[in-house]
């Protein structure tokens, strides 16, 4: 393992990691620069290449992350400790948005479904049932966070649309909704959600404001 010095944008130095064998390769390609990332939320050494198209010069940042593992600059590369200056061959890894989600068990009848980004980076938990897991993990979807009017739901994007975790694991229909009796629209434990009419509730909505006024 060599440690790779790299500027900071004012002036200091940070170490990154990489592995002895890449140093050559690494120094060849040019100056890298620490930049922070609010994708990461940490710094990723960057290094800014030159390419051409038809004979003009274009000007392209590309990741240490990325030029390590030898894919595309966009590729979204995975640090699997975390640390996003361990840019060792053996922390990272090209990540598969479609990847089965991990998880994690909460008590004997709750399970924790986390989320990631397309970087692979945890931004949330959902709770389940623990007897809907296998359901919910194997049927070929993969939970993504999703805000809707600021709140956080579980979602799948797929070819049709987005699919609601709440509203799969309700089996509701397209008449109904879906609600969180607790509020927490990341709860979705069947003991926490009901299936509702909309119809309806707007109708008992509109009967208690009149009976108010």
């Amino acid at each position: 393992m060599t440690f790779l010095k790299i500027l900071k944008k004012d002036g200091t130095t940070i170490d990154c990691k990489i592995d002895t064998e890449d140093l050559q390769r690494v120094l060849e390609k040019g100056r890298w620069f620490a930049e922070w990332n609010k994708d990461f939320n940490n710094f990723l050494a960057q290094n800014l290449g030159t390419y051409y198209i038809e004979e003009k010069k274009y000007r392209r940042k590309q990741s240490l992350q990325s030029f390590i593992l030898e894919v595309h600059p966009k590729a979204p590369v995975r640090h699997i400790n975390g640390d996003t200056l361990d840019n060792r061959k053996s922390n990272l890894e090209v990540y598969d948005q479609n990847t089965m989600n991990s998880y994690e068990g909460i008590d004997e009848e709750s399970v924790a479904v986390i989320l990631r980004d397309r970087y692979g980076k945890e931004k949330a938990r959902t709770i389940i049932d623990k007897e809907d897991l296998n359901r919910v993990i194997n049927n070929g979807y993969t939970w993504v966070l999703f805000k809707k009017d600021t709140e956080p739901y579980a979602v799948a994007n797929t070819p049709e649309g987005k699919i609601y975790l709440n509203r799969f694991i309700m089996s509701t229909t397209e008449d109904m909704i879906t609600h969180p009796i607790n509020l927490n629209t990341l709860d979705n434990r069947k003991a926490n959600l009901e299936n509702k009419n909309p119809n309806i509730e707007n109708v008992e909505n509109a009967v208690s404001e009149e009976t108010e006024n």
